[in-house]
């Protein structure tokens, strides 16, 4: 009879063991997904601040200044602002903002325009 009870503590220990590595298992298993959903997003804001400085940087067409952008089900807010540092310089800013579980993120990129025409300062041969 001890024999039997004694298995029957083994088996209870082992299974509580196997559910203790399961839910840390499935507990990481969850981190990730977030990590990789946060790192999406981040990739998202990343290529709406790149085109909106794009837009802003080649003047090829009228650039909003603010819009909402709806990619892959999150919705992000793209601000542009150009701000004159100097005659002939400007300083543009973009900033992507959204708001995922662990709560609002942003993205801010600056990058300065100069109003010189290209050609201007090469000298031909």
């Amino acid at each position: 009879m001890k024999q039997s009870g004694m298995a029957m503590v083994e088996a209870l220990v082992a299974a509580g063991l196997l559910a203790l590595g399961l839910l840390g298992a499935s507990r990481l298993t969850l981190r990730a997904l977030d990590a990789a959903l946060q790192t999406r997003h981040q990739e998202q804001a990343q290529s709406l601040a790149r085109e909106a400085l794009d837009c802003a940087v080649g003047q090829t067409q009228p650039c909003p200044a603010a819009e909402n952008v709806t990619r892959q089900g999150m919705a992000y807010t793209v601000q542009v602002q150009q701000r004159p540092l100097a005659p002939g310089l400007a300083d543009i800013a973009v900033q992507i903002t959204w708001r995922s579980n662990s709560g609002p993120q942003q993205l801010t990129w600056h990058t300065r325009r100069s109003e010189l025409p290209g050609w201007h300062g090469v000298s031909s041969p």
